[in-house]
């Protein structure tokens, strides 16, 4: 089991979906971006995150690389998701509906 697979096994296993997902079809990407997370974060970060990197939104101390984050928070979970979204590199796009 890859990391972000595991971590949707954690998700459902504590129920936090009320449907049926498949968590070997989620990658990194679908972790970041399903609405499960806190948004207001972004503006009350502790004082060591806006040390530490004062343009971000997120909460990195250390790294000589920024993590960024596109649709962070955004897509509601539905029954069966990610289970027919394709995933080809580089950009990995979402197609509409997936």
């Amino acid at each position: 089991m890859v990391c972000s697979s595991f971590v949707v096994g954690l998700w459902k296993a504590g129920n936090l979906f009320d449907h049926d997902v498949n968590a070997v079809e989620w990658g990194p990407k679908d972790i970041y971006q399903v609405d499960f997370f806190n948004k207001e974060f972004q503006n009350n970060r502790p004082k060591q995150c806006a040390d530490a990197d004062p343009n971000s939104g997120f909460c990195q101390l250390l790294g000589k690389y920024r993590m960024t984050f596109p649709g962070f928070s955004s897509i509601k979970p539905y029954a069966h998701m990610n289970d027919k979204c394709p995933s080809i590199a580089p950009y990995f796009v979402r197609p509409e509906g997936c």
